[in-house]
């Protein structure tokens, strides 16, 4: 009789395929991760520095906005306001990203408040768009940017 047994490379597909679906399925979940900790340093208008509970320091790009960096003012000027609502606070991040250096980009929520909402409603900062972004969110940071805009809110100001 012979041997009817499975070729070990057939078992090995079927594991790779296995864990390939797997992987797919977590990377693609709608669902974030969440991180709550004390703003212990902020870096510029748009990076804090976070201690979590575990007490390890990270690194966290605020998702959907940058700092324009025509003027070194309009830099500075965003790092102060960032520090004015978040030096010492307690925050919520939600997030599914991770940079290749580490950093985590994600929503930064204060009591409540989306602090990057805040920084565009101020017109300290403009709207980019990341592919994991949400479009409902993305939506809303483009309203609050054109708002602070057309009021020549923050950098708006210097541009009328």
């Amino acid at each position: 009789m012979p041997n009817r047994s499975i070729p070990p490379y057939r078992n090995l597909q079927q594991r790779l395929l296995v864990f390939l679906l797997i992987g797919l399925s977590l990377g693609s979940s709608c669902h974030a991760a969440m991180l709550e900790g004390q703003v212990v340093g902020i870096l510029s208008g748009d990076r804090i520095t976070l201690r979590p509970a575990d007490g390890i320091y990270r690194e966290i790009k605020l998702s959907g906005i940058r700092i324009p960096t025509r003027d070194k003012n309009m830099k500075k000027i965003a790092q102060r306001h960032l520090n004015m609502l978040l030096a010492g606070r307690f925050v919520s991040v939600e997030y599914n990203t991770l940079s290749a250096r580490g950093v985590i980009l994600g929503t930064v929520l204060h009591g409540g408040s989306d602090m990057a909402l805040r920084m565009l409603s101020d017109g300290l900062a403009v709207t980019t768009n990341h592919p994991r972004l949400q479009p409902s969110r993305l939506r809303r940071y483009e309203q609050a940017e054109a708002t602070a805009r057309a009021r020549g809110l923050g950098f708006w100001q210097k541009l009328r």
